[in-house]
């Protein structure tokens, strides 16, 4: 449907608008399905600092999204 393809794109956009720390945290949590130890392992940093990454990257996402897409 037209409305689906629209809020995926709106979606893709959000996060590539996202800096690049919170956009990876996303994409590896929300996307590659990782948890946030094994984000932490990778990306050489804190379970602590993952969360707050991906926190980042929710509200960011949220405050770009139109209200209806979030």
């Amino acid at each position: 449907m037209a409305v689906d393809h629209e809020r995926r794109a709106a979606m893709q956009r959000a996060v590539a608008a996202l800096p690049l720390w919170p956009r990876e945290v996303f994409i590896l949590h929300a996307v590659d399905g990782l948890d946030y130890a094994a984000i932490a392992a990778r990306l050489g940093i804190g379970i602590d600092e993952v969360e707050a990454r991906f926190a980042e990257a929710i509200c960011r996402i949220a405050r770009i999204l139109p209200s209806d897409e979030a």
